[in-house]
């Protein structure tokens, strides 16, 4: 529809729908398309040889500042508005609470503690965990890793569902889900408390409920278990436990 004949409340809807330079560049291109294709019409001979080629003319500009937006600020393509700085609160959330963590059940059993990586998921906005559980006496017994997990960033929680084995028993696989919530002292997110459910899939009337704790490795006890040697991660673990 010609612009003079466009109804005030349509102009309004167009100009409302452009909330990107991107979506402003088109409509800057097709009202100047719009006008120099009206002057090609109604005029002719070398008139209407300057608007057609005003008509290429604009179109060229229109891709090359486009191609120099998308080199220089391809997020200016997407959004008219300035972007918050540092990262999205789920981001952030992700970010605060990965690393390394000591995972035990409460309260007070010392039979197991698994030591646990969490890492963010940034293709998902989610997080990764996967965790090696260990007996008092260090040995490896259990090995368990999320497949779908979700944060709720407003209060520090993550939602997840994981599946496990044990080595010695490779055909009982184990799967559960599990909610946990960290707090945040001194300005980091170094412990939190929750709950996951441990189902062995080959005797599903045996699923348990447990209530376990995290606590932040520290920077030479993830070297430690990272290095991997028997001898000392056991004697960690067992103090771990003690």
């Amino acid at each position: 529809m010609p612009a003079e004949t466009a109804k005030p409340s349509e102009r309004v809807a167009i100009i409302g729908a452009v909330k990107t330079y991107l979506g402003f560049f088109t409509l800057v291109v097709l009202v100047v398309e719009a006008v120099l294709g009206a002057l090609a019409l109604k005029t002719d001979g070398q008139n209407q040889l300057v608007a057609l080629y005003g008509m290429l003319a604009v179109i060229v500009l229109l891709i090359g500042v486009v191609s120099f937006f998308a080199y220089r600020k391809p997020e200016s393509l997407l959004s008219g508005e300035h972007a918050p700085a540092g990262p999205a609160p789920g981001q952030a959330f992700c970010l605060a609470v990965s690393g390394y963590w000591w995972e035990r059940i409460v309260p007070g059993d010392a039979s197991a503690i698994s030591f646990v990586e969490i890492r963010p998921e940034t293709a998902t906005a989610s997080l990764k965990m996967k965790g090696n559980a260990y007996t008092a006496t260090g040995e490896l017994v259990a090995v368990w890793e999320t497949v779908a997990s979700c944060v709720n960033p407003a209060e520090s929680k993550i939602f997840y569902y994981w599946e496990g084995h044990h080595p010695a028993r490779p055909n009982e696989p184990y799967e559960g889900f599990g909610e946990l919530s960290f707090q945040d002292f001194a300005g980091g997110l170094n412990s939190g408390t929750g709950i996951f459910s441990d189902s062995n899939l080959t005797d599903m009337k045996s699923t348990t409920r447990k209530s376990v704790e995290f606590r932040r490795s520290t920077s030479s006890e993830t070297t430690l278990m990272q290095a991997g040697d028997p001898r000392q991660v056991a004697e960690l673990v067992r103090g771990k436990l003690a």
